[in-house]
């Protein structure tokens, strides 16, 4: 009875914000323009997109805006495990109900037989399937304001969300994934099966010109996320599939601040120098768990003939929701604290407005705006960004001793008893002299995020000043984690993007904006991690290695993301990693943008 021990591993509870939490996810971008050109938009005032990099910009805006647009991830990304159902620790007599309701039976051994004759087939040698990203289109929808209350002093509203390529969907909400052979359990479970993310944010910022040389913009964000998902945590030491818990959460965090502050500089007419800082709170919620032990389980136990045609039973487990059990998540930030430098160049066709013949200029202007796509014949900038994503290192679920999250495991006997035994969520962090519980009850999701630089190159060239744009430019980001800890959700490593885009000024006062980003981001390997439990059968040969997707050779890393225990005593089977296998991750990005002048 030792796998009733504890039940460990909420181990999505922890990630659960992670679709309004950027961290370490966050792609260059910053909007349709800035997207086109690099993502190098912080020293130029094209739209009211700039009060999220550069506050201070808003004072240099040439008139009142207002701005709608969304960015569209096309996504192709999937995962194949290295491995098969019977080597990460599976153990007893393994009977589990499909979707469909069949009784998919582990360890059917050769001729076995259901009660009417009909050949059971176990899928104990089977390799995982691979599971690819199949959830909906993740969308970034922008909408901000600008107005401009005196020729010194512009203000914004909008909403702004992070460029965060987050990923979640991966196989049937349920645990489940279809393969050629019928239902199988997904082994992507542990990472996510379902999320739903319901996002608010409210930027609100000034830009004041100090001088000509000089301009200072401040901004603060109010971001609300609620949130729901469905995950997987392991009950047992091994990963069985009729132990699994299914763990259906619910939480919100209403208020989760974030500010901006830049400081813009303008040494000669064609030059712009520009620093800005932007920080984030952490996501610090309330959870709600609806945790159901055995929920693939078949609810009875399971009777099959063998070989020579004698009856066998087993026990099958009950499925049993404990509802409302309580909790807190400490989560990632909403985007990393992030230092931005960045330096401008434009090809001049006017001189610069300066505040002393701002209202003038706008007077001789009448209906025609003379921003920097009309006075400018071409520009160059370039950025660099350092994110101090350490603040991604990991994610943690806690409950309280004294109201810890209670669960029960129920097995369906042969003859009609029902075996109970309650259990805890998570690892005590502090045991009395009778091993009591007398501290917290802990889950951490590690993330190992570490400081990342992202370098950024790019500029506009006005074919038809005032009338008609293009752009280019290109992007280069390091690391943001550590390889080993890669998961499916977020893909946190360097990336190199070619980006393009256009912009037409259409009836005056209405520009319209099309960008395009490709980013180049290697598959990974990882290999399997010596200390797990990973049977030897899958390297003995070149055949079983291909099979099951091992190629130590070829690998990037050892995997560490592990799916922990979360009883007192040592595993006796060691850890359990499931991040092992290859991965890759293909993203384009496309953003879309309708900005008025007033």
């Amino acid at each position: 009875m030792r796998r009733v021990l504890g039940l460990s591993t909420l181990l999505c509870v922890c990630a659960l914000p992670l679709t309004a939490a950027a961290g370490g996810s966050e792609f260059p971008s910053g909007g349709t323009r800035e997207l086109g050109r690099g993502a190098t938009g912080f020293t130029r005032a094209d739209d009211p997109t700039i009060m999220a990099r550069n506050p201070a910009l808003l004072a240099d805006l040439w008139d009142d805006q207002a701005m709608s647009g969304a960015e569209f991830l096309l996504v192709d990304a999937c995962f194949r495990p290295t491995g098969g159902y019977s080597g990460r620790s599976v153990s007893g007599d393994d009977v589990i109900r499909t979707p469909d309701g069949k009784d998919l039976f582990l360890q059917a051994p050769k001729g076995a037989t259901d009660l009417n004759g009909k050949p059971i087939s176990g899928y104990l040698d089977e390799p995982y399937p691979t599971v690819c990203y199949s959830g909906a289109m993740p969308i970034l929808p922008q909408l901000a304001l600008a107005r401009k209350l005196s020729s010194k002093l512009g203000v914004g509203l909008g909403f702004l969300p992070p460029d965060a390529a987050t990923l979640n969907g991966w196989g049937r909400r349920d645990g489940w994934i279809d393969t050629p052979n019928g239902f199988r359990p997904n082994p992507t479970r542990y990472f996510s099966s379902h999320l739903n993310v319901s996002y608010f944010s409210a930027l609100a910022a000034a830009g004041y010109r100090v001088s000509d040389f000089l301009r200072l913009g401040f901004g603060f964000q109010w971001n609300v996320a609620a949130f729901e998902a469905t995950n997987w945590a392991r009950p047992t030491p091994d990963l069985t599939p009729r132990n699994d818990v299914r763990v259906d959460t619910f939480g919100r965090d209403l208020f989760i601040p974030g500010i901006i502050a830049s400081a813009h500089f303008v040494p000669t007419d064609n030059l712009d120098i520009a620093v800005g800082f932007k920080w984030s709170d952490r996501v610090r919620t309330k959870a709600k768990l609806d945790l159901t032990t055995g929920a693939l389980g078949t609810g009875a136990p399971f009777s099959y003939r063998d070989a020579h045609g004698a009856v066998t039973t087993v026990t099958g487990a009950v499925p049993y929701t404990s509802h409302n059990q309580q909790g807190t998540v400490d989560s990632l930030p909403i985007w990393a604290p992030q230092l931005t430098f960045g330096a401008r160049y434009a090809k001049r066709i006017t001189p610069r407005v300066y505040s002393r013949t701002w209202d003038e200029a706008h007077l001789a202007a009448g209906r025609h705006v003379e921003d920097s796509m009309a006075t400018e014949l071409w520009d160059v900038e370039a950025n660099a960004v350092v994110y101090f994503n350490g603040v991604s290192d990991k994610q943690i679920f806690t409950s309280d001793a004294r109201s810890s999250a209670q669960v029960v495991l129920k097995d369906a006997q042969p003859g009609g008893v029902i075996g109970t035994v309650p259990a805890n969520v998570g690892t005590c962090t502090k045991l009395d002299a009778n091993k009591k519980c007398i501290g917290s009850w802990v889950v951490p999701t590690q993330f190992h995020g570490k400081t990342q630089l992202s370098l950024r190159a790019g500029g506009d060239y006005n074919v038809l000043p005032g009338l008609f744009t293009v752009r280019a430019g290109v992007s280069f980001e390091t690391d943001g984690q550590d390889v080993e800890y890669l998961n499916i959700t977020d893909y946190m490593l360097g990336r190199v993007g070619l980006h393009a885009g256009i912009t037409m000024r259409i009836a005056e006062k209405t520009d319209f904006s099309v960008g395009y980003a490709h980013f180049i981001q290697k598959n990974v390997r990882l290999d399997p991690n010596p200390i797990s439990d990973f049977q030897s059968k899958y390297r003995d040969t070149a055949a079983e290695r291909a099979k099951y997707n091992y190629d130590p050779k070829n690998a990037d890393g050892i995997a560490r993301l592990e799916v922990p225990y979360g009883a007192v005593d040592k595993d006796v089977n060691g850890p359990n990693f499931v991040n092992a296998g290859s991965f890759f991750y293909h993203l384009d990005v496309v953003s879309v943008t309708l900005s008025q002048h007033f």
